[in-house]
């Protein structure tokens, strides 16, 4: 039997295979769908990882030669919520038939398809390659005397879609702008008429931002709502009164499709507001890295972590 599995993955191309082969090498190569084009990728760094990814994709036609000019499009597709990514890959053309792929933002560990197509004059052709994406490993945090686990931290990649949201004064913020502004970011997500987590997450903010003295306003303090269909900013506002928040503390909502591209490309999308997790991102200046902060955490652990920020 063994010869008969053989072949069969030779003729009609096991997907398991070629996603184990691909995620060892960081080399692929696939026929598109009616064996117009042939497309060799590379990776770099040699697999694909949650966050922003780089890869090079070279096109032949039939006969091996190289397609210059062709029109490439890279959808990355998440297979298992059937769904893609608001943040669209950039393809430019490198030299004779060979293409750089940027910007190809994973939003989350699990099994992913990069859906390429190739158009060259009349013709047009696509191809799919499958890829088990794994998560950033969390490091588990425990307390030192009691041994008992408080929260998860993680090194992860995002990239923030460019839309604009409203703060609490109805001012229009874009959040990637805040973002690489060039000071320390952390966010929460939170909705205005939570009483479990989300006191206790903006108790955190007022916390840390005591701790930090005359530094809390070189620090944003973002909380991103879960609920934009009902935290408007005049509610926003009032709920940030009562924690007597700074300038520095924005609370961001806005049209139900531009808070969600939010949520997903942070990794902090939920179908239901009742279900969300305790969680903090932090983003230092200049930097391409977040930590994430899952889990209820200590004032003065998140005060490292904010001056880790602020060192790098």
């Amino acid at each position: 039997m063994k010869p008969v599995i053989v072949l069969l993955c030779l003729l009609f191309f096991c997907p398991a295979t070629f996603a184990a082969e691909g995620a060892k090498s960081g080399r692929l190569s696939r026929m598109t769908e009616k064996r117009m084009f042939r497309v060799d990728m590379t990776i770099a760094g040699k697999e694909l990882k949650t966050g922003v990814n780089t890869l090079d994709i070279l096109v032949s036609d039939k006969a091996g030669k190289r397609v210059s000019g062709a029109d490439i499009t890279v959808k990355p597709w998440f297979t298992q919520l059937n769904q893609g990514v608001w943040e669209k890959p950039t393809v430019t053309e490198v030299q004779n038939g060979l293409y750089r792929v940027q910007n190809v933002m994973l939003i989350k560990g699990g099994n992913w398809e990069l859906k390429v197509s190739v158009k060259k004059g009349q013709a047009g052709d696509h191809v799919a390659f499958p890829f088990t994406v794994a998560d950033q490993k969390p490091v588990l945090q425990k307390e030192a005397v009691t041994g008992r686990l408080t929260y998860e931290r993680s090194i992860q990649r995002y990239r923030i879609p460019n839309v604009t949201l409203l703060n609490q004064d109805g001012k229009r913020v874009n959040l990637r702008a805040v973002v690489e502004e060039g000071k320390p970011v952390i966010i929460d997500f939170i909705y205005t008429t939570c009483t479990t987590i989300c006191p206790v997450l903006s108790a955190g903010f007022v916390n840390l931002r005591k701790a930090l003295g005359p530094d809390a306003e070189k620090v944003r303090f973002i909380s991103l709502s879960i609920d934009p269909d009902h935290d408007r900013p005049e509610n926003m506002k009032e709920y940030l009164a009562k924690f007597n928040a700074g300038k520095e503390w924005d609370f961001l909502s806005g049209s139900r499709k531009d808070v969600n591209a939010v949520l997903k490309s942070l990794d902090a999308y939920i179908v239901d507001k009742m279900d969300h997790e305790p969680i903090y991102l932090l983003h230092g200046p200049n930097s391409e890295e977040w930590v994430r902060i899952r889990g209820l955490i200590k004032k003065a652990d998140l005060l490292k972590e904010v001056r880790r920020m602020e060192s790098k």
